[in-house]
């Protein structure tokens, strides 16, 4: 192998100045991309590898959390409202309790079709009751969770009374959804209480 120090002599105006220099051996780029090559992809599998050790563990921990959540039953704070067009009678496997709400009555809307039953439900579309009404306008609650709202029901009238109910006719929030409101938030306290 020749040595990387060379004898250079450079005329500077009327003296010549000799030097020694030192010149670094070229590289074909054959072996510049060996050296890289073998020298990066090891480091970049194990900046992956690292990686994946930090990350992995964290989303199990999330999976298994997600998992806890799905499987404990919690409680709701804050229902939602799902009309129907047509009366709805849940299996009786899923009626906890039966309330016929026989003191109430509700006005019917001019514009809009007129809703036959609510179904109160949370976020996750667990149901918590439905209310119904037949064709002869008659309204029954149906519980499919123990809440105790059996004490409430004159609490419930004058809700509905003070609401209106029987005369509100705006489309979703008189009549029937006057009352769905009403008993919303009657079993919203009615679950805080538990």
């Amino acid at each position: 192998m020749p040595s990387p120090y060379q004898n250079k002599t450079v005329m500077a105006g009327n003296q010549m100045i000799s030097s020694s220099i030192y010149v670094a051996p070229v590289v074909s780029d054959m072996n510049h991309h060996r050296v890289f090559g073998k020298s990066l992809f090891p480091l970049l599998l194990l900046s992956l590898f690292s990686l994946s050790l930090l990350v992995n563990p964290r989303s199990t921990r999330a999976e298994e959390g997600l998992k806890q959540e799905r499987l404990e039953p919690q409680s709701f704070s804050d229902l939602n409202l799902r009309f129907s067009n047509r009366s709805l009678t849940p299996p009786d496997t899923l009626i906890v309790q039966t309330i016929p709400l026989t003191g109430i009555s509700v006005a019917s809307p001019f514009v809009a079709p007129n809703p036959q039953a609510v179904i109160f439900e949370d976020d996750r579309r667990q149901r918590v009751a439905v209310l119904s009404m037949d064709s002869s306008g008659t309204l029954a609650l149906y519980l499919l969770e123990q809440l105790s709202l059996d004490p409430k029901l004159p609490a419930l009238v004058q809700c509905a009374n003070n609401r209106g109910c029987e005369t509100d006719r705006i489309p979703l929030t008189g009549g029937l959804g006057c009352l769905a409101i009403c008993i919303k938030e009657f079993l919203e306290l009615s679950a805080l209480n538990q």
